[in-house]
């Protein structure tokens, strides 16, 4: 992965999260999304709160080593991954490196819910498919003219961004 942002609370490179320094809020429309589609992982009753956002940049021959996302203090609160330009490879393992991981796709879109046991499971991303492999690139083409647009097209022919939001505390 090439760089980091992060909203909300910021994550320093001890692998803490520091409130007290500057720090930006994950945008009402980030943040409604990730309430939404965390429901199904939450007690009855509770909603989640969006108090973490990382964002991560791949470009094509970037990957993720395998990990378990253990920062927060309370492992019960899913975390909402979003998945958009170039599609990849997703491991999800077991409990151990030793467990052999299942493969899926994430394409431009895909939103994982990381909640339960699966927030004590290894993952990583292992590959990313740029542009020549991919059949989402062309279709977004019609859709974009202006400037911006064409900037970000090509931006995503040949990168991955992963926004994945978290509730800290």
């Amino acid at each position: 992965m090439s760089s980091f942002f992060f909203c909300k609370i910021l994550m320093l490179w001890q692998r803490n999260y520091d409130v007290s320094l500057p720090h930006n809020k994950i945008p009402g429309a980030l943040a409604s999304l990730a309430k939404k589609m965390a429901i199904p992982a939450m007690p009855s009753g509770e909603e989640f709160k969006p108090e973490a956002a990382i964002v991560n940049y791949y470009g094509p021959s970037d990957m993720l080593g395998g990990h378990v996302d253990d920062m927060e203090a309370d492992w019960t609160k899913p975390i909402v991954s979003i998945s958009l330009g170039c599609k990849c490879i997703f491991l999800l393992g077991g409990k151990t490196r030793d467990e052999v991981p299942t493969a899926m796709f994430l394409r431009s879109g895909d939103i994982v819910l990381m909640a339960g046991e699966a927030r004590e499971r290894f993952h990583g991303v292992p590959r990313i498919f740029t542009e020549s492999d991919q059949q989402e690139i062309p279709a977004l083409i019609s859709q974009l003219s202006s400037g911006d647009d064409v900037f970000i097209l090509e931006y995503i022919k040949n990168s991955r961004i992963n926004i994945n939001i978290r509730q800290v505390y």
